[in-house]
C-alpha cells in the first residue's frame, strides 16, 4: 500500500513541484482522477475499503520532506552540492506544507 501511494501521490502534488498533477486538466491530458486512479488499483487488487491510504499518502509526503530536508543539510554543509540539489532546498518548505487531507 505504501508503493501505491507513492505513486498516487502525484495526485496530490502541485505541478511545481516534482512532476505533480495538481492543476492539469486529467481529461485533456488522458489520465484518471485521483479517485479513478485509487478505485482501478483497488478493483484490480481486491482491496475494499479506503482503509489506510489516506495514511499512507501523509507517510509518502513525510518521506519526501524529510529526503528534500536531508539534501538541504548536504546542500549547507558542502560546497560540493549540485544546483539541482540547491533547488530542491527551496522545495522542502512547499512540500513540507502540502494539505494531503483532500483526495482528488
Amino acid at each position: 500500500m505504501a508503493d501505491f501511494a507513492y505513486n498516487a501521490m502525484m495526485y496530490h502534488m502541485p505541478s511545481h513541484i516534482v512532476a505533480g498533477l495538481v492543476g492539469f486538466d486529467l481529461t485533456r491530458l488522458i489520465l484518471p482522477t485521483g479517485v479513478e486512479y485509487v478505485v482501478a488499483y483497488y478493483s484490480r487488487t481486491g482491496v475494499t475499503g479506503i482503509g489506510g491510504y489516506p495514511f499512507h499518502i501523509a507517510f509518502n509526503f513525510f518521506r519526501l520532506a524529510a529526503i528534500f530536508h536531508g539534501i538541504k543539510g548536504r546542500v549547507i554543509r558542502s560546497p560540493a552540492a549540485s544546483a539541482q540539489a540547491a533547488l530542491h532546498t527551496e522545495i522542502f518548505p512547499k512540500i513540507a506544507s502540502i494539505d494531503v487531507r483532500v483526495m482528488r
